[in-house]
C-alpha cells in the first residue's frame, strides 16, 4: 500500500519535501493539479516513467505530457524555432493548456515522448504543484487512472487497484475543476487541436496573433 498524506494534517513544507524525495528516488506520486489527480514521476527517472504506463495500462506509444514550474522552462525545452510561439501562448500559464511543441534534443524523450521529438508541456495552475516544481524540475504527469477509466478531481474518487501501485498519494480532498486541460500542438498555420477542453481554437490563435 502507498504512504497516504493529507493536506490537512501536515504543513506544506513537509507535503513539499516528502514528495520531492519520493520523486527524486524514483518513485511514483498522485499529486493533487486544478483539474484531476494527477500521477507523476520524475523526467530522468526512465524506471519510475516505465512504471506509469504498466500502472496505468496505459499504450507503450502514448507520449506522456510534462509539467514544468514557468514559461522560461517551458521555452528552454522548445526547437529555438518554436520558442516564440510557445511564449505567445504562455498568456494561458498557469493554467489548463498543454501545448505539443518540437524540442530540443533531450535523452529522457526516449522514454517520456516514446522517441518522438514532440512534447507536451504544461503550467499548472496549483500552488503546492509549482513549488514542487521548483525542488524537482520537469515531471512526467497525467491523469491518476487506469486507461479506459474516468479521470477523478476527488481523492475519493481515485481508483484502489492505481493507489495501490503508487509509492505516495497526496491526499487533498476536492482539488480540481474535473475538465480536462486543452491540449494543442504548434503548426506552422498556428495550431491544431488535440483534445477539447477549457481553452478554445480560436483563443489560442488570437494570442498567437498578438505581438
Amino acid at each position: 500500500m502507498p504512504e497516504i498524506l493529507r493536506f490537512a494534517d501536515h504543513a506544506q513544507e513537509e507535503l513539499l519535501a516528502r514528495c520531492a524525495e519520493v520523486l527524486e528516488r524514483g518513485g511514483l506520486a498522485v499529486l493533487p493539479t486544478e483539474t484531476v489527480y494527477g500521477l507523476a514521476a520524475g523526467v530522468e527517472r526512465r524506471e519510475a516513467v516505465e512504471r506509469i504506463f504498466e500502472v496505468k495500462g496505459r499504450d507503450a506509444a502514448k507520449a506522456i505530457p510534462v509539467m514544468v514550474e514557468d514559461a522560461a522552462r517551458a521555452a528552454e525545452l522548445a526547437a529555438p524555432e518554436w520558442r516564440e510561439p510557445l511564449l505567445r501562448l504562455s498568456v494561458f500559464w498557469p493554467g489548463p493548456l498543454t501545448v505539443v511543441v518540437k524540442t530540443v534534443p533531450l535523452r529522457w524523450l526516449e522514454w517520456v515522448a516514446t522517441g518522438s521529438d514532440e512534447l507536451g508541456i504544461r503550467i499548472p495552475d496549483h500552488p503546492f504543484l509549482l513549488r514542487l516544481l521548483q525542488v524537482t524540475g520537469p515531471l512526467a504527469v497525467t491523469s491518476a487512472n487506469l486507461s479506459g477509466r474516468r479521470p477523478a478531481a476527488d481523492f475519493a474518487g481515485l481508483d484502489p487497484l492505481l493507489l495501490e501501485r503508487v509509492d505516495l498519494v497526496l491526499d487533498q480532498g476536492r482539488a480540481g475543476t474535473g475538465s480536462p486541460s486543452t491540449v494543442a500542438r504548434l503548426t506552422a498555420e498556428g495550431v491544431e487541436i488535440l483534445r477539447a477542453g477549457v481553452l478554445t481554437r480560436e483563443e489560442l490563435e488570437e494570442a498567437l496573433r498578438r505581438r
